[in-house]
């Protein structure tokens, strides 16, 4: 599957401070982004009911399925031990 791409500006403060994040946690920024953007699409919908999309928002048939995030992400997020 072709990921979509997107150009995303940025403060530089936050950038080197998510570059410090991502290496925190074994990622590269993006990927960190990505996850970040997933646990906000799946809170979303846990208070807001599921997003159906149509079908040409749809990937491909062969695309890899997007797994469900945890209860805590920002605890993910941060490797915040309780």
């Amino acid at each position: 599957m072709e990921e979509a791409r997107f150009t995303l500006r940025i403060h530089p403060i936050i950038m080197n401070k998510m570059k410090h994040i991502a290496k925190n946690n074994g990622r590269s920024v993006n990927k960190e982004i990505e996850q970040i953007l997933k646990w906000v699409v799946d809170d979303y919908e846990r208070k807001c009911g599921r997003i159906v999309l149509n079908a040409d928002e749809m990937p491909a048939a062969d695309s890899k399925p997007i797994e469900p995030v945890p209860d805590r992400p920002m605890e993910m997020l941060f490797k915040i031990e309780k």
